[in-house]
């Protein structure tokens, strides 16, 4: 999933441009992009997180590209505006809040005319926990998977929560009045999660290719393990 986004990123930003990388985590993203001449700021609430990407980018020629600070995504708007070409998210940090519409529009004042946004966050449906499911025989379970919009999930050995929608329902609900749509397509839809042991390598790589032609067709978008929005400022 991490190269699919790369590839977009690569897309989106060139060399120069100036990206706000929101709950950048250990900084695997905000590395890719300074080492392709971009300048990030990276933010994330946990300070051992920044801890962690400051200990990646220590000894990389590129980390005068990067800035990191702690603050959490709720308080993005304390940032200058309008002083960025793009926002990222990436691996759902953006799943853990409650009402997205607030970080819409204080995305939206922070880009530059026509700025890019790619969001990626978790789905309400997925493919592979149903067929999960099912094998075990939670049928009960499996008629569950994509009616509930909150869900704890552990992380760090605690649980926390999380907000799920669907790629369209959470545009039209928080970003349509500030952004553009682009693109919106599904990952991890076919291709298994990392967590299924003994797949072939094979297979992963043939389920690899067929997903790519349906990722952004409806209604194979809303069966991936998460969603990407690629938005565009009004």
């Amino acid at each position: 999933m991490r190269t699919i986004l790369w590839e977009r990123y690569s897309r989106l930003f060139q060399p120069g441009h100036v990206v706000l990388d929101v709950g950048c985590g250990t900084g695997i993203d905000a590395l890719f992009l300074a080492r392709a001449g971009v300048r990030v700021v990276g933010i994330d609430a946990s300070s051992s997180m920044i801890a962690q990407a400051r200990a990646r980018l220590e000894l990389d020629p590129s980390k005068e590209l990067v800035e990191l600070r702690v603050l959490d995504l709720r308080e993005i708007g304390s940032l200058p505006a309008p002083g960025f070409d793009g926002i990222i998210s990436a691996f759902a940090s953006l799943s853990t809040i409650a009402d997205l519409e607030v970080f819409a529009e204080q995305a939206a004042s922070l880009l530059r005319p026509r700025g890019a946004m790619l969001l990626q966050l978790l789905n309400r449906s997925s493919l592979w926990e149903w067929l999960g499911l099912v094998r075990h025989g939670r049928f009960r379970a499996s008629r569950r998977v994509g009616r509930d919009v909150e869900r704890n999930f552990v992380i760090g050995g605690r649980p926390v929560r999380h907000y799920l929608y669907h790629a369209r329902e959470a545009y039209a609900r928080f970003f349509a009045d500030h952004f553009r749509l682009r693109r919106a397509y599904g990952l991890g839809i076919v291709r298994p999660p990392h967590t299924l042991r003994g797949v072939p390598p094979a297979v992963v790589t043939a389920l690899d290719r067929l997903e790519k032609p349906v990722r952004a067709t409806r209604p194979f978008n809303d069966w991936g393990r998460f969603f990407v929005l690629e938005l565009e400022k009004r």
